[in-house]
């Protein structure tokens, strides 16, 4: 076979393909990647009435059970290793972060409970897409590579239409 005849074969193909479809390619959507970041794994403890949700309470005092596990020395501040351990046991090891560098905003390399609260707060805030204090299991997943759903912006007075996202 010459590569006339392989050439005329396969538009052939192509365009029996494209016949049978009815002209229309058909646009498969891509597959769905959820992420769950291992402080998830952490908050997710902290649903004390099995709700499957969490309130601002609940997250209080699951931040102040986690320093106090962290805390071994009894100090009121955690030391590298401390937050290693801690880390290692209450998010499965230091790959995936937080980091101690997150809770560390100071880099004194101490990580006082004001830092840690501070931060764990913070995390739950940003899980907290509609913002009623309430963290919702289906708020802890992340479609890879979307970032978080932006906040929609008011609207104005005296115009339907809102104003366009960023």
């Amino acid at each position: 076979m010459n590569m006339r005849t392989i050439a005329v074969l396969a538009c052939a193909a192509a365009a029996l393909g494209a016949c049978a479809s009815g002209g229309r390619r058909e646009a498969r959507p891509d597959p769905i990647r959820a992420l769950l970041s291992a402080d998830v794994m952490l908050f997710v403890g902290f649903d004390a009435d099995g709700d499957l949700s969490l309130t601002r309470e609940e997250i209080e005092a699951g931040i102040a059970r986690e320093f106090a596990r962290a805390d071994v020395s009894g100090d009121g501040q955690l030391q590298p290793i401390e937050f290693q351990n801690w880390s290692n046991i209450a998010l499965g090891g230091g790959q995936m972060g937080p980091y101690r560098l997150d809770f560390d905003r100071n880099v004194d390399n101490v990580i006082t409970r004001e830092e840690f609260e501070t931060e764990l707060r913070a995390r739950a805030r940003d899980y907290d897409h509609d913002e009623n204090g309430v963290v919702t299991r289906g708020e802890f997943v992340r479609v890879v590579g979307q970032a978080r759903p932006a906040r929609e912006a008011p609207r104005v007075p005296g115009n339907p239409e809102p104003p366009p996202q960023r």
